[in-house]
């Protein structure tokens, strides 16, 4: 079964190891047992405060008809006598009956209780607030280096756009969960633990009655989950998709415009933008006819209690202010339980988010260091392909049977027609992707036994289309090289012919270039992309058909500096200049993923073959004259 086919099976279905694998995230900081003491206080407050309205109104009853104060049980017996030692001592300091000293300190302790209800809801807020960003930034980071560690055979399936929006818009989904739906969550069930407590300690039998509605609201309730719960991850997914679309046609907007395709695009993103739109509204009906039935069925409860509560008073087996109570209890029991449905629909949507974001983290990689892969310290720049063969998909061979054994120092040039394997032939070599068939050996070790980081950092790389960071020349250049020394960036830039150009800018090297170097030509981003390469100073090199965009001068200045860095260095070069390359100690042809001829420029001339033909074409193009 594909990935994608697993992913569809698996929507709508909420799953507990998700949740408690998205929970580890947060359980490790002291915060949140902070957080749950303080819902704790927080939640006992909110019970105090019917019972003492209660025993206000008994207490009101009592002195206006002279009798005696009839308290009720439970929580309400528990207020009376938690309140009464307070009451006694204002009474005996203010020289007031003790009646009236008791409703004074009832009532005053209401305005207490809000006060502490609001300090201790300021702190629970801020500290959630908190530890929810830590969460969310270690869930965040967790995913940014899983994504650094991918193969580029991870790359080559997904789309861009939707990387992005697991980064960002499902981990602020989970932020937001951590931050509210996780303590409103357990300040629910503490709620309703502690309210349905109260309410049968003060009539078991009023308590039955307004249970009638519970099961109708929770099976409302398990009606709209599973309803909604598979909406919520096509949202997630609908909104990648917009997100993929955006990124693609704002990268490529000199193509869209170039074409005036611009009408033709923006049909498409109004398409995916109407499905999210029509995805959104549905969930929106789902949603408002739930809350105000579960409002309706809550309605019915309340008047049941009302209806049956009431007759209890008549009769004398219930006082008004215990009803009163009880009556309060209700609304805040009926309060969280209508919340059930946002609740639902909150941890639905944080597994959904979660369930893409470990999509991803668990996502295979292909390429990685196998245990007990040794750190490769020195390099002398021995490269030897022996026997290797290389397929994408393990079925249609790019390369096949290459064998190839190149001596430190040596400069060696590929060439070839479109999908011959030359692309593949030098992404093997940093290990990009790993042979499918045979080994690539530096200096006698399989690169499969060594650790890529220190691999990697003997090679240096320029490719086609340099990639350049929207930050200063001085550190696009020093990209590969931690603390290099502004002498050093020079050195490199003037070696590479850009150091002129770099100085006669306002800001120098500390000048900041545009997104993926807009503001610089083509044959200055390669300029730059060299200097970077030649900064890292590595043993092996390897060039990306890198003076493609350069004119003949350019090309030629570069190469002069080449010449004199390729000493010692082993390379590998890709161009379709085959000028520059004529003083190569190897020229590979490429054809149908194999090495069809093999030698120096001299040794290939005097064959008629691909080379000799590519040759002559190219010298007749530019207007040479014998070869």
């Amino acid at each position: 079964m594909s990935p994608l086919q697993q992913q569809e099976r698996g929507l709508g279905q909420f799953s507990w190891p998700i949740f408690m694998r998205m929970m580890r995230y947060i359980l490790p900081y002291w915060e949140l047992k902070a957080i749950m003491v303080l819902i704790v206080f927080t939640t006992v407050l909110s019970v105090l405060s019917p019972a003492i309205i209660g025993d206000i109104v008994d207490m009101v009853e009592s002195l206006s008809s002279g009798a005696e104060i009839n308290v009720g049980g439970g929580v309400e017996d528990l207020a009376y006598f938690v309140l009464l030692p307070f009451s006694k001592w204002l009474t005996g300091l203010a020289g007031m009956r003790i009646n009236y000293g008791m409703l004074l300190v009832f009532s005053f302790s209401l305005i207490v209780i809000a006060a502490l209800d609001g300090l201790i809801t300021y702190a629970e807020r801020y500290i959630s607030t908190v530890v929810a960003q830590k969460a969310s930034f270690d869930m965040r980071n967790a995913l940014y280096n899983s994504l650094l560690d991918q193969s580029f055979s991870f790359y080559d399936q997904q789309r861009t756009g939707q990387l992005m929006a697991r980064a960002t818009s499902d981990i602020n989904m989970l932020e937001r969960f951590f931050d509210m739906g996780l303590r409103q969550g357990v300040s629910t069930v503490l709620l309703v633990a502690m309210v349905f407590y109260s309410m049968v300690t003060l009539n078991w039998e009023l308590t039955l009655v307004s249970m009638i509605v519970v099961p109708l609201i929770f099976a409302a309730t398990l009606k709209y989950s599973r309803t909604v719960s598979p909406m919520w991850r096509t949202v997630r997914d609908q909104l990648g998709v917009i997100t993929s679309v955006l990124q693609e046609n704002l990268t490529g907007i000199r193509v869209v415009r170039g074409f005036n395709r611009e009408s033709y695009e923006e049909h498409k993103f109004a398409a995916e933008c109407e499905k999210y739109f029509g995805i959104n509204v549905t969930m929106a009906k789902l949603r408002s006819f739930f809350m105000p039935l579960a409002t309706l069925i809550s309605s019915v409860g309340l008047v049941a209690v009302l209806w049956y509560g009431g007759n209890q008073v008549i009769a004398g087996a219930l006082s008004i202010g215990s009803l009163v109570a009880f009556y309060l209890y209700l609304t805040r029991l009926m309060q969280p339980v209508r919340m059930l449905g946002f609740l639902t629909s909150m941890f639905v949507r944080a597994n959904a988010a979660s369930e893409r974001v470990f999509e991803i983290m668990d996502a295979k990689v292909d390429v990685h260091d196998k245990e007990g892969a040794q750190e490769l310290k020195t390099v002398e720049g021995r490269v030897t392909f022996d026997d290797a063969w290389f397929s994408y998909d393990g079925k249609n061979m790019v390369l096949r049977g290459i064998d190839l054994d190149v001596k430190p120092g040596q400069t060696v040039a590929i060439l070839g027609a479109t999908g011959s394997g030359k692309s593949s032939f030098i992404n093997l070599i940093p290990r990009f992707y790993d042979v499918t068939r045979g080994a690539i050996r530096v200096d006698g070790a399989d690169i499969r036994d060594v650790t890529i980081k220190s691999l990697r950092k003997h090679i240096g790389i320029v490719r086609q289309d340099p990639f350049i960071f929207s930050t200063t020349l001085r550190e696009n250049i020093s990209y590969g090289v931690e603390d290099a020394t502004l002498d050093k960036i020079r050195e490199a830039a003037a070696q590479a012919k850009i150091d002129e150009y770099i100085e006669g800018l306002p800001d120098g090297y500390d000048t900041k270039v545009g997104e993926r170097g807009v503001t610089l030509s083509g044959g200055q981003k390669q300029r730059v992309a060299i200097a970077r390469a030649l900064l890292k100073n590595p043993k092996i090199l390897i060039l990306d058909d890198s003076t493609s965009s350069v004119d003949t001068q350019t090309e030629y200045e570069i190469q002069l500096a080449l010449d004199e860095l390729l000493e010692n260095r082993t390379t590998f070069i890709i161009t379709q200049r085959l000028s520059s390359i004529k003083k190569a100690d190897y020229i590979l042809v490429l054809d149908n993923g194999g090495i069809s001829e093999k030698g120096t420029h001299e040794e290939l001339m005097r064959h008629d073959g691909i080379y000799r033909k590519l040759y002559q074409t190219q010298v007749a193009a530019e207007g040479g004259g014998a070869f």
